[in-house]
């Protein structure tokens, strides 16, 4: 008597920034990254679905959580699961303030919660081990987004407007693994 339904493959995946693979290990390393693309756009349609207010969110954060500092973004955080496997910070931008150019070693989804960000694109070029700029989008109080973990979607956010922009994290590391498990920091073609 089966003890269950059969597993069955996921269809290959084709990055542009992977050879086609060479062997199983290859295929299962492109199975599962699709696998954490699709965990990471999750999580991001899981906050477009149940914080759709963002002022009843703001309303309710701890106290301080929405403290700039005066030299660089800040970062607070406003829940740890118990059982660590994600954390939700959010960041405050000051005018002028941005990240540095990063991938990410573990997923991402962002939100904006007030103000507007100017997110920045890169492409890994695997020649030079560099990042090049690709293109620069504007994130508005609203807008939702996923990021895998890896280089295949490097970015800085930063805030370029007048006012105090604000967003919502979620990462897929414990919140002691903050500071060293989020951002996977790349050297630019354009520094």
């Amino acid at each position: 008597m089966p003890t269950g339904s059969p597993l069955t493959a996921a269809p290959p995946a084709t990055l542009p920034h992977l050879p086609p693979p060479a062997a199983p290990l290859d295929q299962l390393a492109l199975n599962l990254e699709a696998t954490f693309a699709h965990s990471a756009r999750m999580v991001a349609g899981h906050i477009a679905t149940h914080l759709p207010d963002t002022d009843t969110l703001l309303a309710t954060l701890p106290p301080g959580a929405l403290l700039g500092k005066p030299d660089s973004y800040a970062r607070h955080l406003v829940h740890a699961d118990p059982l660590e496997r994600f954390s939700a910070m959010v960041l405050v931008w000051r005018p002028g303030q941005a990240s540095p150019v990063h991938g990410h070693r573990t997923w991402c989804a962002y939100r904006v919660l007030r103000g507007t960000l100017s997110e920045q694109h890169y492409r890994w070029d695997p020649a030079s081990r560099q990042a090049r700029h690709a293109n620069t989008v504007a994130r508005t109080a609203g807008d939702t987004f996923s990021v895998p973990a890896g280089l295949q979607h490097i970015h800085a956010l930063g805030n370029a407007s007048d006012e105090i922009a604000v967003s919502l994290h979620l990462y897929g590391v414990h919140r002691d693994h903050i500071a060293t498990g989020v951002n996977l920091l790349v050297p630019t073609a354009d520094a």
